[in-house]
Protein backbone atom coordinates (compact mmCIF):
# COMPACT_ATOMS: atom_id res chain seq x y z
CA UNK A 1 0.00 0.00 0.00
CA UNK A 2 1.04 3.58 -0.66
CA UNK A 3 2.15 5.99 2.30
CA UNK A 4 -1.52 7.17 2.09
CA UNK A 5 -5.26 5.44 1.74
CA UNK A 6 -6.21 5.44 -1.73
CA UNK A 7 -9.68 5.59 -1.62
CA UNK A 8 -12.65 5.93 -4.26
CA UNK A 9 -16.14 7.32 -3.74
CA UNK A 10 -19.08 5.72 -5.25
CA UNK A 11 -22.19 7.40 -5.49
CA UNK A 12 -21.87 10.93 -5.37
CA UNK A 13 -25.43 11.76 -4.25
CA UNK A 14 -26.59 13.42 -0.68
CA UNK A 15 -24.53 11.21 1.63
CA UNK A 16 -21.62 10.99 -0.04
CA UNK A 17 -21.67 14.95 0.92
CA UNK A 18 -22.00 13.94 4.35
CA UNK A 19 -19.14 11.29 4.13
CA UNK A 20 -17.04 14.47 2.32
CA UNK A 21 -17.81 16.62 5.43
CA UNK A 22 -16.63 14.28 7.59
CA UNK A 23 -13.38 13.95 5.24
CA UNK A 24 -13.31 17.50 5.47
CA UNK A 25 -12.99 17.98 9.12
CA UNK A 26 -10.54 15.05 9.32
CA UNK A 27 -8.61 17.28 6.97
CA UNK A 28 -8.74 20.57 9.01
CA UNK A 29 -8.13 18.12 12.47
CA UNK A 30 -4.64 17.66 11.19
CA UNK A 31 -5.24 14.20 8.84
CA UNK A 32 -2.96 13.26 5.70
CA UNK A 33 -3.24 9.51 5.62
CA UNK A 34 -5.81 9.43 2.67
CA UNK A 35 -6.26 10.66 -0.47
CA UNK A 36 -9.56 10.79 -2.96
CA UNK A 37 -8.37 9.42 -6.60
CA UNK A 38 -11.67 8.61 -7.73
CA UNK A 39 -15.31 9.17 -7.64
CA UNK A 40 -18.03 7.58 -9.71
CA UNK A 41 -21.48 8.06 -10.51
CA UNK A 42 -23.55 7.14 -13.32
CA UNK A 43 -24.38 10.92 -13.68
CA UNK A 44 -21.50 12.70 -15.05
CA UNK A 45 -23.22 15.93 -13.80
CA UNK A 46 -23.26 14.69 -10.04
CA UNK A 47 -19.44 12.98 -10.26
CA UNK A 48 -17.80 15.89 -11.71
CA UNK A 49 -19.33 18.35 -9.39
CA UNK A 50 -18.41 15.82 -6.60
CA UNK A 51 -15.24 15.87 -7.59
CA UNK A 52 -14.67 19.93 -7.37
CA UNK A 53 -16.03 19.42 -4.11
CA UNK A 54 -13.13 16.84 -3.23
CA UNK A 55 -10.73 18.83 -4.41
CA UNK A 56 -11.42 21.68 -2.20
CA UNK A 57 -11.21 19.83 0.40
CA UNK A 58 -8.61 17.74 -0.27
CA UNK A 59 -6.23 20.28 -2.62
CA UNK A 60 -6.30 17.69 -5.17
CA UNK A 61 -9.30 16.53 -7.91
CA UNK A 62 -10.29 13.39 -8.49
CA UNK A 63 -10.57 11.78 -11.54
CA UNK A 64 -14.33 10.62 -12.60
CA UNK A 65 -15.77 8.11 -13.36
CA UNK A 66 -19.13 6.43 -14.75
CA UNK A 67 -18.43 2.44 -14.42
CA UNK A 68 -17.03 0.78 -11.35
CA UNK A 69 -15.00 -1.64 -14.03
CA UNK A 70 -13.49 1.10 -15.57
CA UNK A 71 -12.52 3.15 -12.48
CA UNK A 72 -11.14 -0.36 -11.14
CA UNK A 73 -9.39 -1.16 -14.26
CA UNK A 74 -7.20 2.30 -14.57
CA UNK A 75 -6.97 2.96 -11.01
CA UNK A 76 -4.95 1.64 -8.08
CA UNK A 77 -6.85 1.51 -5.06
CA UNK A 78 -7.06 0.70 -1.74
CA UNK A 79 -10.61 0.90 -0.74
CA UNK A 80 -14.35 2.22 -1.37
CA UNK A 81 -16.65 4.29 0.26
CA UNK A 82 -19.89 3.07 -1.20
CA UNK A 83 -22.66 5.99 -1.08
CA UNK A 84 -24.89 4.46 -3.63
CA UNK A 85 -28.83 3.53 -3.98
CA UNK A 86 -29.59 0.60 -1.80
CA UNK A 87 -30.21 -1.59 -4.40
CA UNK A 88 -26.62 -1.45 -5.92
CA UNK A 89 -24.84 -1.76 -2.45
CA UNK A 90 -24.39 -5.80 -3.14
CA UNK A 91 -23.60 -5.05 -6.76
CA UNK A 92 -20.99 -2.84 -6.18
CA UNK A 93 -19.37 -4.31 -3.12
CA UNK A 94 -18.86 -7.32 -5.07
CA UNK A 95 -17.30 -5.90 -7.60
CA UNK A 96 -14.75 -4.04 -5.62
CA UNK A 97 -13.77 -6.94 -3.16
CA UNK A 98 -13.09 -8.79 -5.92
CA UNK A 99 -11.00 -5.89 -7.06
CA UNK A 100 -9.15 -6.31 -4.44
CA UNK A 101 -10.66 -3.66 -2.17
CA UNK A 102 -11.71 -2.67 1.58
CA UNK A 103 -15.28 -1.75 1.01
CA UNK A 104 -17.65 0.55 3.37
CA UNK A 105 -21.01 -0.17 2.83
CA UNK A 106 -23.72 2.89 3.37
CA UNK A 107 -26.62 1.71 5.72
CA UNK A 108 -28.09 -0.88 4.97
CA UNK A 109 -25.50 -2.70 4.30
CA UNK A 110 -27.59 -4.84 1.85
CA UNK A 111 -31.28 -4.31 0.05
CA UNK A 112 -32.12 -7.65 1.84
CA UNK A 113 -30.48 -9.78 4.75
CA UNK A 114 -29.91 -12.26 1.93
CA UNK A 115 -27.99 -9.32 -0.02
CA UNK A 116 -26.02 -8.24 3.45
CA UNK A 117 -24.83 -12.02 3.74
CA UNK A 118 -22.83 -12.14 0.81
CA UNK A 119 -21.28 -8.76 0.91
CA UNK A 120 -19.80 -10.12 4.62
CA UNK A 121 -19.02 -13.64 2.57
CA UNK A 122 -17.29 -11.95 -0.03
CA UNK A 123 -15.29 -9.46 2.35
CA UNK A 124 -14.04 -12.96 4.11
CA UNK A 125 -13.45 -15.21 0.85
CA UNK A 126 -11.55 -11.93 -0.38
CA UNK A 127 -9.65 -11.08 2.61
CA UNK A 128 -10.73 -7.75 2.94
CA UNK A 129 -12.33 -5.28 5.45
CA UNK A 130 -16.49 -4.78 5.14
CA UNK A 131 -17.24 -1.92 7.22
CA UNK A 132 -20.94 -0.47 7.48
CA UNK A 133 -21.43 3.41 7.34
CA UNK A 134 -23.18 3.88 11.09
CA UNK A 135 -22.46 7.50 12.07
CA UNK A 136 -25.16 7.65 14.62
CA UNK A 137 -23.32 5.67 17.24
CA UNK A 138 -20.49 7.78 17.28
CA UNK A 139 -21.27 10.96 17.64
CA UNK A 140 -19.69 12.50 21.21
CA UNK A 141 -23.62 12.28 22.62
CA UNK A 142 -24.42 8.73 21.57
CA UNK A 143 -21.18 7.40 23.08
CA UNK A 144 -21.63 9.14 26.47
CA UNK A 145 -25.50 7.99 26.74
CA UNK A 146 -24.43 4.71 26.09
CA UNK A 147 -21.80 5.01 28.44
CA UNK A 148 -24.77 6.31 30.72
CA UNK A 149 -26.77 3.40 29.95
CA UNK A 150 -24.50 0.28 30.32
CA UNK A 151 -21.38 1.90 32.66
CA UNK A 152 -22.51 3.99 34.75
CA UNK A 153 -25.97 2.43 35.06
CA UNK A 154 -27.54 5.81 35.54
CA UNK A 155 -31.30 4.48 34.52
CA UNK A 156 -30.72 1.42 36.10
CA UNK A 157 -32.15 -1.83 34.39
CA UNK A 158 -34.15 -1.02 31.34
CA UNK A 159 -37.49 -2.20 31.51
CA UNK A 160 -39.36 0.55 28.71
CA UNK A 161 -39.08 2.49 25.70
CA UNK A 162 -41.70 4.72 23.70
CA UNK A 163 -40.50 6.31 20.40
CA UNK A 164 -43.21 7.83 18.32
CA UNK A 165 -43.36 10.19 15.55
CA UNK A 166 -46.71 11.22 14.04
CA UNK A 167 -47.06 14.02 11.83
CA UNK A 168 -48.40 14.64 8.27
CA UNK A 169 -46.42 15.23 5.17
CA UNK A 170 -46.86 15.01 1.60
CA UNK A 171 -43.76 12.67 0.27
CA UNK A 172 -41.24 14.65 -1.82
CA UNK A 173 -42.41 12.78 -5.57
CA UNK A 174 -40.45 15.97 -7.27
CA UNK A 175 -37.17 15.31 -5.70
CA UNK A 176 -34.99 12.80 -7.59
CA UNK A 177 -32.98 11.81 -4.86
CA UNK A 178 -35.94 10.65 -2.98
CA UNK A 179 -37.59 9.24 -5.98
CA UNK A 180 -35.72 6.09 -5.91
CA UNK A 181 -36.78 5.55 -2.00
CA UNK A 182 -40.54 5.57 -2.10
CA UNK A 183 -40.04 2.22 -4.92
CA UNK A 184 -39.79 -1.08 -2.61
CA UNK A 185 -37.64 -2.71 -5.42
CA UNK A 186 -34.73 -0.31 -5.37
CA UNK A 187 -34.59 0.83 -1.57
CA UNK A 188 -35.91 -2.28 0.30
CA UNK A 189 -38.75 -0.44 2.40
CA UNK A 190 -39.67 3.09 3.36
CA UNK A 191 -38.02 5.00 6.89
CA UNK A 192 -37.98 1.38 8.93
CA UNK A 193 -35.30 0.47 6.49
CA UNK A 194 -33.98 4.23 5.59
CA UNK A 195 -33.48 6.49 9.02
CA UNK A 196 -34.44 2.97 10.48
CA UNK A 197 -31.53 1.66 10.13
CA UNK A 198 -29.94 3.70 12.73
CA UNK A 199 -32.66 3.18 15.33
CA UNK A 200 -32.32 -0.30 14.77
CA UNK A 201 -28.73 0.12 14.84
CA UNK A 202 -29.04 1.79 18.28
CA UNK A 203 -31.57 -0.78 20.11
CA UNK A 204 -28.86 -3.52 19.53
CA UNK A 205 -25.75 -1.86 20.36
CA UNK A 206 -27.23 -0.17 23.55
CA UNK A 207 -29.76 -2.37 25.10
CA UNK A 208 -28.66 -5.88 22.52
CA UNK A 209 -30.24 -8.86 21.17
CA UNK A 210 -34.14 -8.88 20.68
CA UNK A 211 -36.38 -12.18 21.23
CA UNK A 212 -39.07 -11.35 19.61
CA UNK A 213 -40.62 -8.22 17.01
CA UNK A 214 -44.24 -7.14 16.10
CA UNK A 215 -45.57 -5.02 13.40
CA UNK A 216 -48.11 -3.51 12.11
CA UNK A 217 -47.62 -1.22 8.92
CA UNK A 218 -49.91 0.83 6.24
CA UNK A 219 -49.39 3.03 3.02
CA UNK A 220 -52.10 4.86 3.39
CA UNK A 221 -50.98 7.90 1.18
CA UNK A 222 -49.64 6.41 -2.32
CA UNK A 223 -48.51 9.25 -4.86
CA UNK A 224 -47.44 8.42 -8.07
CA UNK A 225 -43.99 8.69 -8.84
CA UNK A 226 -42.43 9.64 -12.36
CA UNK A 227 -39.36 9.28 -12.61
CA UNK A 228 -37.21 8.75 -16.12
CA UNK A 229 -35.33 6.03 -14.27
CA UNK A 230 -38.78 3.77 -13.94
CA UNK A 231 -39.63 4.35 -17.37
CA UNK A 232 -43.43 4.80 -16.21
CA UNK A 233 -44.92 6.56 -13.50
CA UNK A 234 -45.44 3.81 -10.66
CA UNK A 235 -47.27 4.56 -7.13
CA UNK A 236 -44.88 4.86 -3.97
CA UNK A 237 -45.28 0.65 -2.22
CA UNK A 238 -43.31 1.50 0.69
CA UNK A 239 -44.56 1.72 3.95
CA UNK A 240 -45.72 5.61 5.20
CA UNK A 241 -47.18 4.47 8.77
CA UNK A 242 -46.18 1.50 11.53
CA UNK A 243 -46.17 0.20 14.76
CA UNK A 244 -43.48 -1.68 16.19
CA UNK A 245 -43.34 -3.64 19.50
CA UNK A 246 -39.85 -5.37 20.28
CA UNK A 247 -38.74 -7.62 23.30
CA UNK A 248 -35.49 -7.79 23.70
CA UNK A 249 -33.72 -10.77 25.85
CA UNK A 250 -32.85 -9.14 28.59
CA UNK A 251 -36.71 -8.12 29.36
CA UNK A 252 -36.58 -4.70 28.03
CA UNK A 253 -39.79 -3.94 26.29
CA UNK A 254 -40.24 -0.98 23.42
CA UNK A 255 -42.88 0.30 21.25
CA UNK A 256 -41.70 2.42 18.26
CA UNK A 257 -44.20 4.35 16.09
CA UNK A 258 -44.04 6.70 13.02
CA UNK A 259 -46.19 7.99 10.55
CA UNK A 260 -46.13 11.02 7.92
CA UNK A 261 -50.08 10.44 7.69
CA UNK A 262 -51.43 11.34 10.33
CA UNK A 263 -52.87 14.97 9.99
CA UNK A 264 -53.84 16.79 13.22
CA UNK A 265 -52.04 17.16 16.67
CA UNK A 266 -47.83 16.02 15.90
CA UNK A 267 -46.20 13.88 18.49
CA UNK A 268 -42.63 13.30 18.72
CA UNK A 269 -41.33 11.63 21.23
CA UNK A 270 -38.28 9.07 22.89
CA UNK A 271 -38.41 7.88 26.31
CA UNK A 272 -36.21 5.48 27.58
CA UNK A 273 -37.14 4.11 30.92
CA UNK A 274 -35.35 1.72 33.95
CA UNK A 275 -35.68 0.90 37.02
CA UNK A 276 -33.79 3.74 38.45
CA UNK A 277 -35.12 6.61 36.69
CA UNK A 278 -35.18 7.26 32.55
CA UNK A 279 -33.42 9.15 29.51
CA UNK A 280 -35.28 11.83 27.76
CA UNK A 281 -34.13 11.78 24.13
CA UNK A 282 -33.42 15.35 22.65
CA UNK A 283 -32.56 14.74 19.20
CA UNK A 284 -34.44 13.35 16.33
CA UNK A 285 -36.23 10.00 18.13
CA UNK A 286 -34.99 7.67 14.91
CA UNK A 287 -31.44 8.84 15.72
CA UNK A 288 -31.32 7.72 18.95
CA UNK A 289 -28.90 9.96 21.91
CA UNK A 290 -27.12 11.56 18.82
CA UNK A 291 -27.91 15.08 20.44
CA UNK A 292 -27.75 13.22 23.83
CA UNK A 293 -30.50 12.63 26.36
CA UNK A 294 -31.51 14.39 29.53
CA UNK A 295 -30.97 11.88 33.04
CA UNK A 296 -34.61 12.38 35.46
CA UNK A 297 -34.32 9.98 38.46
CA UNK A 298 -36.84 8.60 40.53
CA UNK A 299 -35.91 10.65 43.58
CA UNK A 300 -36.57 13.68 41.06
CA UNK A 301 -32.74 14.74 40.14
CA UNK A 302 -31.85 15.41 37.15
CA UNK A 303 -28.43 15.50 35.09
CA UNK A 304 -28.36 17.21 31.40
CA UNK A 305 -27.00 15.62 28.66
CA UNK A 306 -24.00 18.28 28.91
CA UNK A 307 -23.01 16.79 32.62
CA UNK A 308 -23.34 13.24 31.06
CA UNK A 309 -21.14 13.85 28.20
CA UNK A 310 -18.47 15.79 30.50
CA UNK A 311 -18.80 12.75 33.29
CA UNK A 312 -18.58 10.26 29.92
CA UNK A 313 -15.48 12.21 28.90
CA UNK A 314 -13.17 12.33 32.30
CA UNK A 315 -14.00 8.37 32.32
CA UNK A 316 -11.73 8.10 29.10
CA UNK A 317 -8.15 7.60 29.21
CA UNK A 318 -6.15 9.60 26.88
CA UNK A 319 -5.57 7.13 23.88
CA UNK A 320 -8.75 5.40 24.44
CA UNK A 321 -10.21 8.97 23.62
CA UNK A 322 -7.64 9.43 20.65
CA UNK A 323 -9.24 6.32 19.26
CA UNK A 324 -13.07 7.35 19.54
CA UNK A 325 -12.46 10.66 18.29
CA UNK A 326 -9.77 10.20 16.43
CA UNK A 327 -8.12 13.84 15.41
CA UNK A 328 -10.43 15.49 17.81
CA UNK A 329 -13.25 14.94 15.96
CA UNK A 330 -16.70 14.32 17.15
CA UNK A 331 -18.76 14.26 14.74
CA UNK A 332 -20.06 10.94 13.46
CA UNK A 333 -19.20 11.14 10.05
CA UNK A 334 -16.15 12.12 10.66
CA UNK A 335 -15.58 9.45 13.00
CA UNK A 336 -16.72 7.12 10.62
CA UNK A 337 -14.74 7.71 7.66
CA UNK A 338 -11.59 8.26 9.61
CA UNK A 339 -12.09 4.51 11.40
CA UNK A 340 -12.58 3.26 7.53
CA UNK A 341 -9.00 4.58 6.66
CA UNK A 342 -7.42 3.67 9.45
CA UNK A 343 -8.26 -0.12 9.74
CA UNK A 344 -7.02 0.03 6.03
CA UNK A 345 -3.68 1.30 7.05
CA UNK A 346 -3.29 -0.60 9.93
CA UNK A 347 -5.26 -4.23 8.60
CA UNK A 348 -7.54 -4.03 11.52
CA UNK A 349 -11.31 -5.01 12.14
CA UNK A 350 -13.23 -1.56 11.40
CA UNK A 351 -15.35 -0.88 15.16
CA UNK A 352 -18.60 -0.96 12.87
CA UNK A 353 -18.04 -4.23 10.38
CA UNK A 354 -20.65 -5.65 8.56
CA UNK A 355 -21.76 -8.07 10.87
CA UNK A 356 -23.05 -5.21 12.50
CA UNK A 357 -24.60 -3.97 9.57
CA UNK A 358 -25.82 -7.06 8.74
CA UNK A 359 -27.37 -7.34 12.55
CA UNK A 360 -29.14 -3.98 12.27
CA UNK A 361 -30.53 -4.63 8.58
CA UNK A 362 -32.48 -7.82 10.37
CA UNK A 363 -34.10 -5.73 12.88
CA UNK A 364 -35.44 -3.70 10.07
CA UNK A 365 -36.72 -6.56 8.56
CA UNK A 366 -38.00 -8.54 11.46
CA UNK A 367 -40.63 -5.09 11.17
CA UNK A 368 -41.80 -5.86 7.66
CA UNK A 369 -41.43 -9.49 8.10
CA UNK A 370 -44.15 -9.62 11.06
CA UNK A 371 -46.29 -7.13 8.96
CA UNK A 372 -46.47 -9.52 5.68
CA UNK A 373 -47.46 -12.62 7.75
CA UNK A 374 -49.61 -11.13 10.08
CA UNK A 375 -47.58 -12.28 13.52
CA UNK A 376 -44.95 -11.98 15.55
CA UNK A 377 -41.54 -13.23 14.60
CA UNK A 378 -38.52 -13.93 16.67
CA UNK A 379 -35.44 -12.02 15.50
CA UNK A 380 -32.65 -15.01 15.67
CA UNK A 381 -35.20 -16.77 12.49
CA UNK A 382 -35.02 -13.05 10.41
CA UNK A 383 -31.34 -13.00 10.99
CA UNK A 384 -30.56 -16.74 9.97
CA UNK A 385 -32.86 -16.35 6.98
CA UNK A 386 -35.69 -18.82 7.79
CA UNK A 387 -37.87 -15.95 7.52
CA UNK A 388 -37.77 -13.99 4.47
CA UNK A 389 -41.64 -13.55 2.97
CA UNK A 390 -41.14 -9.89 2.78
CA UNK A 391 -37.86 -9.89 1.05
CA UNK A 392 -38.41 -13.00 -0.95
CA UNK A 393 -39.68 -10.86 -3.80
CA UNK A 394 -36.92 -8.28 -4.08
CA UNK A 395 -33.95 -10.63 -3.72
CA UNK A 396 -35.69 -12.63 -7.00
CA UNK A 397 -35.90 -8.80 -8.30
CA UNK A 398 -32.40 -8.51 -8.11
CA UNK A 399 -31.37 -12.69 -8.99
CA UNK A 400 -30.24 -12.36 -5.31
Amino acid sequence: MADKVRLAVIGCGGIAGAHLNGYDALVKGGCDTFDIVAVCDPLPASAEGYAERVQKVTGSQPRVYADVAAMLKAEELDGADICSPHCFHLPNALECLEGGLHVMVEKPLGITVKASKQIIEAGARCGKIVATAENVRRYLAARATEWAVNTAKMIGQPRLFTVQVLSSSEFPVDRPAMQWRAIKTLTGGGMIMDSGAHFTDMMLHVFGDVDEVTCQMRTFDAPLIEASFLGQPLPLDVEDSWVVTMRFKSGLMGTWCWSRSAPGHEVRIALYHGSAGSLNDLGFPFHPFQSGAELKLADGNTKSREQIQVEYLMSLGCAERGRLFPYGVTDGFAVEVGDFIDAIANNRPPDVDGEAGLRAKALCEACYESATIGKPVKYDDVLSGAVCEYQKPINEHWGI
